[in-house]
């Protein structure tokens, strides 16, 4: 091949290539901008949202985050609670023992909803009274829940027995 055909053929295949390049960024650039925008162009994208929302009411609790802690000085307390909130519907992420013996359970509201650990205390029974705000924002989890030497009073325990 000649030098010239060759040079002309590499200037046009990399005009070619910038050309791609640019409408690709120009693409980008407008899907950024409509993303970011928060304009839906598409109707399928609103009945989407719908559905997702009706999946979310359904279960209520599923978005609170649990922490439980065994405060009782008895094993397999902790695992008991797990299993009762969890057919709730809560996320439970983790489960210990507490340092020390509680005489009341607890919840603990440790995100700045109180509502969210009021949920809690009444799905398990736990008066209102000892529903206490706990900020730490170093955790992310809603609310600890401390079981206390009360815990036969509680519903996970009640209602099991009902059920026995």
């Amino acid at each position: 091949m000649k030098p010239d055909l060759k040079k002309n053929l590499l200037n046009y295949t990399l005009n070619v290539s910038i050309v791609i390049i640019g409408a690709l960024c120009l693409y980008f650039a407008y899907s950024l901008i409509m993303n970011s925008s928060g304009s839906k162009t598409r109707g399928d994208l609103k009945e989407g949202n719908d559905t997702i929302k009706k999946q979310v009411t359904n279960q209520p609790n599923l978005s609170i985050q649990i922490n439980i802690l065994n405060a009782t000085g008895e094993n397999r307390i902790g695992a008991r609670f797990r299993d009762y909130l969890k057919q709730k519907g809560f996320d439970v992420v983790d489960m210990g023992n507490y340092k020390t013996d509680v005489e009341k359970s607890m919840v603990l509201d440790l995100c700045g909803d109180i509502n969210k650990a009021k949920r809690v205390a009444d799905a398990l029974g736990i008066s209102q009274r000892n529903v206490i705000q706990q900020l730490d924002k170093t955790k992310f989890i809603d609310a600890t829940v401390l079981i206390g030497k009360d815990y036969t009073e509680l519903k996970p325990f009640i209602e099991k027995l009902k059920n026995n």
